[in-house]
């Protein structure tokens, strides 16, 4: 059979909802292997410079950036261990969720989709979620992080992020020039780096029916960008895989952790639990107490000390977590559990967002072949697609769960009724479909949140819905820009037993008119004229299906609360709106404690997550090093930053809580040369803030990439 030159889509479009295993012995490494990566548990040091509470996607970047200076010692903790399986790092692994690398976690009840209970996707395995995912490595519109920066975050707009997006990437050239021709793939180099240690490409194939589908989203309105990457991710784009140049997994574990384990100072633990942070009597984080995975809780522990900071890299459902369990949490809720409270943060665990998804059905008539279901209908081309894939790693078979994505702004999916959508959002009382336990501060942050997503309903350069497409008929209809708001908290009658999680999932009617308005854009789509000549027929929600009680009925269910993109319960935002970290990722009201992970993130991206954990945790890793070459470590302590109670406001007061000097500065259009008050960056590459000090302070070189106002 002749090489076709055509990229594949999946077997499903979305692998959170309906994963299927390509079957794959298991074989794993010997112990010997094992053994090299990681450290018994007698070999513990009695401290340690850095301890990093977590050996996910995160806490391994940031271990091999702090363990580059061979003065100082790390050591990383995690629950979980090894996924030797060399299955996991070939394509087929998008679609495949192992449960020895999850947690096994269910949701409580949720009204919104008619009570029922939902999957928790936490990554138990070392690599973390880095590990376990679909492979789609793209990043969320330059508005997403703009929006962090307007909730009291200097430094983590778009601009301030570019340059850790592309410290984490390499992009490689497409290895079949014939395909990229064919399909018109087109991609920015400028956007992505050069040496970073994941690499990026975009696979050798394409189904026929996706680029009728192209087609058909420019006949309604939905242009291809050239490239997404570059903060342009919303309307049609091709979307990379960070494969390698074999067409395998590029991930936090083979090219983080692997390349540094043999390092002196870098300490793996695997299979062991993050009790606690033990703190000092002036709340400083001194040591954790950790414990053995699979012994009952009350068994005995071993306690680590940190001599210059601990990093909780655990995650959105276990960093949360681990923090209340140690006395930083809401109050109320520690009481409950007799927790004494070390410091009252009512934001620890509130905030939870994910990208909910309701699956959405057609078939077509008159399909294109090849399609992706010719993998199961047409042997000749599933023995072909072998071939291809065994002895030249091209073919179907190289594509993970999927190329293409359309991420649809709300004024193109309902231009005649967004506006009512948004006016509906603005007229709620908050309270009214927000968790009850939330506080004052917590819904002022809200408010704050709400008017921020509300201008991105408005705008056209940002996604509210990704349709996710690869020559397939049926798909998800993943909301990017949810209005509800979930909690992780611990259980009070067992701190140490799995969290309760809630996503609240469509508790705002908000959400639901949003995925009406998904659903009627994706009828438009599949009657756009090219797509005729596919036959496309509608089977769910159906074509009987026409009001919005209908649909609304139909929301309720088939939406999933989960894509696994959770995030958000320990939002960087100022504590007086229920912010848990500073902008530094300090947590407040202690010292020597941060958070480097996706539950540091205020607002959920309209994107797959990974490519933005890997540039949280290179920010992180910057600001930690910078922390620990300031005398005397004034860094150390969060400090409390607060926004003005309208986000169109530019005026912000940022405070310490060590002498640090208090400045109130105003961002005006009029200002000559923008400057930087303490702390924040001033510097570096692709840096495109102020990058003057403001006196006394003056502009500092960390690394390339960072550099602050010391």
């Amino acid at each position: 059979m002749p090489r076709m030159n055509l990229l594949r889509g999946p077997l499903v479009v979305v692998l959170h909802l309906l994963a299927l295993s390509h079957a794959s012995p298991r074989t794993y490494l010997g112990k010997d292997e094992l053994l090299r990566r990681q450290i018994d548990p007698g070999s513990l040091k009695s401290a340690y410079d850095y301890i990093i509470v977590g050996g996910g996607q995160s806490g391994l970047v940031i271990a091999n950036r702090l363990s580059e200076d061979t003065t100082k010692t790390v050591l990383v903790v995690e629950y979980g261990t090894f996924d030797n399986n060399p299955s996991q790092v070939e394509p087929s692994s998008a679609t495949s969720y192992p449960p020895m690398d999850l947690f096994n976690v269910t949701s409580v009840p949720q009204p919104g989709i008619g009570n029922r209970t939902g999957t928790v996707y936490a990554a138990a395995v070392v690599g973390g979620g880095s590990t376990i995912n679909g492979m789609l490595f793209e990043r969320g519109s330059a508005e997403d992080y703009d929006n962090w920066e307007k909730l009291g975050n200097a430094g983590w707009g778009f601009s301030g992020l570019l340059p850790y997006f592309k410290k984490s990437t390499t992009f490689n050239t497409p290895i079949d020039p014939s395909v990229v021709a064919d399909a018109n793939i087109t991609w920015d180099t400028s956007v992505y780096g050069t040496d970073g240690p994941i690499q990026a490409t975009y696979p050798p194939w394409v189904w026929p029916g996706t680029k009728i589908q192209f087609k058909a989203f420019s006949e309604v309105g939905v242009p291809t960008q050239f490239e997404a990457a570059g903060g342009n991710s919303y309307n049609a784009f091709w979307v990379p895989s960070n494969v390698d140049a074999n067409g395998r997994r590029s991930y936090a574990r083979n090219e983080y952790f692997d390349p540094a384990q043999s390092r002196p100072n870098l300490s793996l633990l695997v299979n062991y639990r993050v009790n606690e942070v033990l703190f000092s009597s002036t709340k400083r984080a001194q040591s954790v107490t950790i414990q053995a995975r699979g012994t009952a809780n009350g068994a005995s522990t071993i306690t680590v000390n940190a001599n210059t900071e601990i990093v909780l890299c655990a995650g959105w459902l276990h960093t949360p977590h681990i923090l209340q369990r140690s006395g930083v949490g809401p109050k109320a809720l520690l009481t409950a559990a007799g927790i004494p409270i070390l410091s009252d943060l009512p934001g620890v665990g509130s905030n939870l967002q994910d990208h909910p998804a309701a699956f959405i059905q057609f078939t077509y008539k008159t399909d294109v072949f090849p399609n992706p279901s010719s993998l199961q209908t047409n042997a000749t081309f599933a023995a072909w697609a072998q071939q291809q894939w065994t002895q030249l790693r091209e073919g179907p078979l190289s594509l993970t769960t999927g190329n293409s994505l359309g991420t649809i702004p709300l004024t193109t999916m309902n231009p005649t009724g967004y506006q009512a959508i948004i006016s509906k959002a603005l007229a709620q009382t908050p309270a009214t479909y927000l968790p009850k336990a939330y506080t004052a501060e917590q819904l002022a942050g809200f408010v704050e949140q709400r008017n921020l997503l509300t201008a991105s309903y408005g705008s056209s350069t940002n996604g509210i819905f990704e349709i996710p497409f690869n020559g397939g008929a049926s798909t998800a209809l993943c909301l990017d820009k949810p209005m509800s708001r979930g909690t992780v908290t611990l259980k009070t009658t067992d701190r140490y037993a799995e969290p309760s999680v809630d996503y609240n999932t469509n508790v705002n009617p908000v959400d639901v008119d949003l995925t009406i308005s998904a659903a009627r854009f994706y009828r438009t789509w599949m009657a756009a004229p090219s797509m005729q000549q596919l036959g496309p027929t509608e089977l769910t929600p159906g074509t009987t299906l026409t009001t919005d009680a209908q649909l609304n009925t139909w929301v309720s269910g088939s939406m999933s609360s989960s894509t696994a993109h959770s995030c958000c319960t320990a939002a960087m935002m100022p504590q007086n709106l229920g912010g848990v970290v500073s902008p530094d990722l300090l947590v407040y009201g202690v010292t020597g404690l941060s958070v480097g992970d996706i539950s540091v993130i205020p607002l959920i991206p309209a994107t797959h997550t990974c490519a933005t954990v890997y540039a949280i945790a290179e920010k992180a890793a910057d600001l930690i090093k910078a922390r620990a070459a300031s005398p005397g470590n004034p860094g150390s302590t969060s400090s409390t930053t607060s926004i003005s109670s309208t986000t169109s406001s530019t005026t912000s007061t940022t405070s310490s809580t060590t002498s640090q000097p208090t400045t109130t500065k105003t961002t005006t259009t009029t200002a000559p040369v923008p400057t930087q008050t303490h702390w924040g960056q001033c510097g570096g590459i692709g840096w495109q803030g102020p990058t003057v000090c403001a006196a006394p302070f003056t502009c500092k070189v960390s690394n390339p990439y960072y550099s602050q106002c010391l």
